[in-house]
């Protein structure tokens, strides 16, 4: 079976950085996203620096069951083993803490937490308990840090990580390795959220961000890395 690496959120910033430096590492990439335009724009990209590589993508969006069972199917019928998954996808909110309802609440949990589980459920029960897996899951330094205006998009965050650490708990000894990234902000189109505009010029590049991250997922050897966190130096 060909191995792969899944991305959620793989059409743009950090999940594209991500799935362009897996490929010119000779990594089969499958990468997620809810934009039929970004997608096919981002797979050409990617399929110009596929050397050694092939490069697939699907429509979906994470937080939707129906969808992640389609990927799911998909994987299973192309003969796919997953080597990586990659769950990147999230959404941002920033507003008081007054102005919380359940609409917003819905959207910022769909994208950052529950899209997460679904994910993994599926990418778990396609993977053999034989097979490696490595699990990354990429969340905030808001996962970390309570903030304000942030209180919806925080609690996501939190139960990520909290999501992390019971996954880490339950697949101990196993051939799963669950590894958590908390990035500080990043120069991406995470921030163009109508009505709410951010200077975000000191913020990290995210393909530097990505190199970070990928660098020390790839090199395992006899040990992984289970937590990182990536900050801007001012």
């Amino acid at each position: 079976m060909e191995k792969i690496s899944v991305i959620s959120g793989g059409t743009s910033g950090l999940g594209l950085e991500i799935a362009e430096l897996l490929v010119k590492l000779g990594k089969n990439v499958l990468i997620l996203g809810r934009d039929s335009t970004k997608l096919s724009e981002a797979t050409a990209r990617l399929k110009k620096s596929a050397k050694k590589s092939f490069v697939e993508s699907l429509k979906c969006n994470i937080g939707k069951e129906e969808e992640i069972l389609n990927v799911e199917k998909y994987i299973s019928k192309k003969g796919l083993s997953v080597e990586y998954l990659y769950n990147n996808a999230g959404r941002g909110l920033f507003t008081k803490a007054n102005s919380s309802t359940s609409a917003m609440i819905d959207s910022v949990f769909e994208a950052n937490l529950k899209g997460m589980i679904l994910l993994t459920s599926a990418v778990l029960r396609l993977t053999p308990d034989e097979n490696e897996l490595t699990i990354v899951n990429i969340m905030s330094t808001s996962a970390l840090f309570g903030r304000a205006e942030e209180t919806i998009y925080c609690a996501a965050k939190w139960g990520a990580r909290g999501y992390t650490e019971a996954l880490r708990t339950e697949f101990k000894g196993t051939n799963r390795n669950i590894i958590a990234v908390y990035p500080g902000g990043m120069k991406t189109d995470f921030w163009k959220i109508p009505g709410q505009n951010r200077n975000i010029s000191t913020f990290m590049d995210p393909a530097e961000v990505a190199e970070k991250i990928v660098n020390a997922v790839i090199v395992t050897d006899k040990m992984f890395v289970t937590d990182i966190t990536i900050n801007r130096k001012k």
